[in-house]
């Protein structure tokens, strides 16, 4: 194999800038069209236009990673100061048609030949040229052209028929240049393109791989995206420990499923109570990639009930500018668009999806993955855009949570969380309440010590640690508020309404307030007796049926009475249906 070595491509290129774009584009795919048809364009007209233009600048001048998606084509012709120059895919049927047009029109370079049923033909002048040359005088070398154009392709393996008498891998180059696009037509040879051939490219060694990363890199595209070199298994597992080590319960098999539908392209949409871990396993999830694969802080977009498409993607100023939303400028138009990167949604159906979502949604499914931005940009959503949403039923809360619509959960996975406290209950329900109880305890403790290890202690962590570290195992708990706290707890999860709601944060907040109390039976009792009447009765939920076997467990708490007439007001309607006292 013997393919151009990069220096011989970097110098062709530099060869090249300054050169008329007609005369490395429009031209050249006039002369490919002509040979294809055998015919010779100085003397007959061929069907031409964009349309080979614009596959002559794909097959030729799209290189990897372009630092804009929407300007695909690098452009050696016009380097400037700041760098190369890179046009968008509309350029053959703007730019240089603008240009072919303007020359036509003056009786230069192309005639165009009007057709009214078919394409229009085109021709070249019979001093196409020198008439080029004369605009921008800039002689462009048919080795520089055949280097560029030829840079991927192996010398060895051309057809004998092509390369015939041309033995130097560069002159078969060359040779395999004449024969796609013949040239020499007209008087093109000799005034706009030159034969000379520099004695240095004679020196330069074709090598045994055509164009490396680091080639396209100096020319311009940005670096390849860091490769994830574990395995599904492997990063799953590191995930998993990184989510642990924060103490969070995590449900088995839940990071491989999001993981397993990011890969597909999906949005992943966690659902469930409130109170089952949708929230903070998002964030767990996003910081544990951060921190495992390097990558930039998951961006979080609290959603409210009045979020449209301007505050999630932009809008336009009055006087015509952009004002772009932080989804736009850290993920559509990062300067690292092959990089992952997390967005969590939080309460992500507050509003309703398609009216701040819609975009997105479609370019999910679109080859391109193109969102049109405020005042007119384009920009190309990247492919490992990560999105986890989390939200609640719109069954279980009507009056704030809008429906999702079919095309959008078409485009999701969605994964509702289970209730780890219950699924525990279910398992050991002698013990489970209690053991976890502690572990919540202990969880809570952690996260505030690591503030402070990180010398970043909030204001009233000394004293949240002063109580925390008086409960560290279960004995520090009385005998009566465990056997209180038990009785309650499962009397609400052996009914069905109760398992659906009674999540471990309902659980973790009544465990921390026992724990905020003092250490003796009558002061935890009123701790727990507090939590009910303050946090459990507002989340019930039900028949009047589901709350007996509750009532006959708080029977004993300091509070009693309070929590009665609280159930006493939510039992005072027409049917036996509990009613929400907020």
């Amino acid at each position: 194999m013997k393919f151009a070595p990069p220096q011989l491509v970097l110098a062709a290129v530099d060869a090249l800038d300054g050169a008329h774009p007609l005369a490395v584009v429009s031209i050249p795919a006039l002369l490919r069209a002509g040979a294809q048809l055998g015919q010779d364009p100085t003397s007959a007209a061929v069907p031409f236009g964009s349309t080979e233009e614009s596959e002559l600048l794909r097959q030729f001048f799209t290189l990897p990673r372009p630092p804009e998606p929407d300007r695909p084509y690098y452009a050696p012709w016009s380097k400037s100061s700041d760098g190369p120059s890179w046009q968008t895919q509309k350029y053959p049927g703007g730019g240089l048609q603008r240009q072919r047009n303007h020359l036509t029109n003056q009786g230069d370079v192309f005639v165009q030949n009007k057709v009214t049923d078919g394409r229009d033909t085109w021709s070249l002048t019979a001093h196409a040229g020198a008439e080029l040359l004369a605009r921008q005088d800039h002689t462009v070398r048919i080795v520089d052209l055949a280097v560029w154009f030829g840079r991927n392709i192996d010398t060895d393996a051309l057809d004998a028929s092509i390369t015939t008498g041309a033995a130097d891998p560069l002159d078969r180059l060359i040779a395999w240049f004449r024969s796609e696009f013949d040239p020499d037509k007209g008087d093109l040879i000799g005034t706009l393109y030159s034969d000379d051939v520099p004695s240095d490219y004679r020196d330069a060694q074709f090598v045994d791989a055509p164009v490396a990363e680091g080639t396209y890199e100096l020319l311009g595209s940005l670096p390849p995206a860091p490769v994830v070199t574990m395995d599904l298994p492997e990063l799953t597992a590191a995930l998993e420990a990184r989510i642990t080590a924060a103490d969070y319960v995590l449900p088995p098999g839940l990071v491989r499923r999001v993981l397993i539908a990011w890969m597909r392209g999906d949005i992943v949409i966690l659902v469930g109570q409130p109170g089952t871990g949708k929230s903070l396993f998002a964030n767990l999830l996003g910081r544990a990639m951060e921190a495992e694969l390097d990558l930039d802080a998951p961006l979080v977009v609290p959603i409210r009930a009045d979020f449209d498409e301007a505050e999630f993607i932009g809008y336009e100023r009055l006087d015509g500018s952009p004002e772009f939303r932080e989804f736009t400028t850290s993920v559509l138009k990062t300067a690292d668009p092959l990089e992952a990167r997390v967005v969590i949604l939080e309460e992500f159906n507050l509003a309703a999806v398609e009216t701040y979502l819609s975009s997105v949604l479609v370019a999910t499914q679109d080859q391109e993955r193109l969102i049109r931005l405020p005042a007119g940009e384009d920009a190309q959503l990247p492919v490992d855009t990560f999105i986890i949403a989390t939200c609640n039923s719109y069954r279980d809360e009507p009056e704030t949570r809008t429906r999702v619509s079919s095309p959008t959960k078409r485009r999701s996975t969605i994964i509702t969380m289970p209730n780890v406290l219950g699924d525990r209950y279910d398992a050991n329900p002698d013990t489970a309440v209690l053991d976890l109880a502690i572990e919540l305890v202990r969880a809570e403790h952690a996260r505030v010590a690591s503030r402070g290890d990180r010398s970043a202690a909030a204001q009233f962590d000394k004293l949240r640690l002063s109580n925390l570290t008086t409960v560290t195992q279960l004995d520090h708990l009385s005998p009566g508020v465990q056997t209180s706290l038990k009785k309650v707890a499962n009397a609400i999860l052996e009914t069905a309404s109760g398992r659906s709601w009674f999540t471990m944060g309902l659980l973790r907040d009544v465990v921390l307030n026992i724990a905020h109390a003092d250490r003796t039976e009558s002061a935890e009792l009123v701790a727990l007796g507090e939590s009910v009447a303050d946090k459990l009765v507002h989340q019930l939920r039900g028949t009047f049926s589901d709350v007996e076997d509750l009532r006959v467990a708080y029977a004993d708490l300091p509070n009693a009475d309070e929590i009665d007439r609280l159930l006493e007001r939510m039992m005072d309607g027409p049917s036996d249906e509990l009613l929400s006292l907020l």
